[in-house]
């Protein structure tokens, strides 16, 4: 029996559990019917309560949301999305105000860091996608700061600018969109050694 026929045809590609079990309320078994969808490949549980539709496609932000939370996506991989790193990021990577955490999925690895609550508010906007999807993801500032400022070691600048440029491989063309106003910003809310050495990198990019 075809998903459209089990009335879920209106399902989003990701959905959970608890929705799945509702629209299948009919079946006295609702449990069996799930393992049925999930054999035909109809739908792929991605973790434990959650599932997508099968041979469709998903938003691997949308899932890194649902999948542990409350999460933003950051770090390399929303440098990437941003073409900030020329480097294609195979993990979803993520910041959390929980315990730090990894999943390996049919769709994919997820990666999430701690971060405190009074650091993690700062610098995130939600991208709405079709059918009322949406996931949260750190402005390219934010994803930029969120991956330097554990980094210990970096203490001059151009300790820093090697590390940009050389290790992170930093577009230098794209780093434009980074805005100098809201890294000194996020500086002074993370008093890190490191993220004000970036303030004072961009501010020199600024004169070049």
């Amino acid at each position: 029996m075809e998903l459209k026929k089990l009335s879920i045809s209106s399902l989003t590609s990701e959905f959970d559990y608890i929705l799945l079990k509702k629209l299948l309320a009919h079946y006295r078994h609702p449990r069996v019917k799930i393992n049925q969808l999930i054999k035909t490949e109809q739908i792929v549980r991605v973790k434990k309560g959650l599932y997508v539709k099968g041979g469709q496609n998903y938003s691997p932000l949308v899932l890194a949301n649902m999948i542990y939370g409350p999460s933003y996506v950051s770090q390399e991989f929303a440098l990437s999305i941003y073409n900030l790193i020329p480097e294609r990021v195979m993990t979803v990577t993520s910041m959390t105000i929980g315990r730090n955490k990894e999943f390996s999925t049919p769709c994919g690895n997820f990666s999430y860091e701690h971060l405190s609550p009074h650091l993690y508010i700062h610098g995130i906007r939600r991208v709405e996608l079709d059918l009322g999807r949406a996931y949260l993801i750190a402005t390219p500032e934010k994803a930029l700061v969120d991956s330097l400022w554990r980094l210990k070691g970096l203490r001059k600048l151009k300790e820093l600018e090697d590390y940009l440029e050389g290790e992170m491989r930093l577009g230098l063309t794209d780093i434009n969109q980074i805005k100098m106003s809201k890294v000194t910003a996020l500086a002074k809310i993370y008093n890190k050694p490191v993220i004000h050495l970036l303030a004072e990198y961009l501010r020199n990019r600024m004169l070049r």
